[in-house]
């Protein structure tokens, strides 16, 4: 589950496509929150190959184009390529954690796992890459879906992991942000 008091906040956050949507465009004072507390603070957004994949498909639908920006800020990095293989220390393999979310999601869902698409199954084993690569001690995934945070959450519990990949739902996250 969403962590109901996110502090201290992670360094590093992976944006879900229903997190980005949620928070609207540039004229929103939610994603004015969100723009504002990740520039003054340093945090670093990641943009998994699925959530691009969505959020080119919404161009139109979706504000900000985010896969733009990414292109042009630092603080964004696009994640070109899942690296199943990656574990750190004693944690299960990020394709294992990505297959693993992957069927507690499509059971939640009521949907063959084959079938449901993987966007948010691949959004822990990105932050297993994260954590595996980068000076991060923690990563945050924000997300505004209950079903996926559960799955996520359900796959960490227990492992390395947990607390160092940690589920954020959107309005925890912003009103952090707004208090910080």
């Amino acid at each position: 589950m969403s962590e109901a008091h996110p502090s201290p906040f992670p360094t590093a956050l992976i944006c879900d496509t229903s997190f980005l949507r949620t928070i609207g465009g540039t004229d929103s004072t939610t994603y004015q929150t969100f723009v504002e507390y990740v520039q003054k603070t340093d945090r670093e957004l990641y943009l998994s190959p699925g959530v691009i994949e969505e959020l080119t498909e919404q161009r139109g639908y979706i504000g900000i184009d985010w896969v733009d920006r990414a292109g042009t800020t630092e603080w964004i990095t696009s994640v070109e390529d899942v690296q199943m293989g990656v574990r750190v220390h004693d944690g299960p393999q990020a394709g294992e954690v990505m297959d693993r979310v992957q069927d507690r999601l499509a059971t939640f869902e009521q949907l063959d796992p084959d079938v449901l698409r993987k966007t948010d199954s691949e959004l822990p084993a990105v932050a297993v890459m994260v954590l595996g690569s980068t000076a991060h001690e923690s990563v945050g995934i924000l997300i505004d879906d209950r079903n996926a945070e559960q799955a996520i959450s359900g796959v960490i519990q227990n492992t390395y992991y947990e607390g160092r990949i940690r589920t954020i739902d959107i309005w925890t996250a912003i009103e952090y942000m707004e208090s910080n």
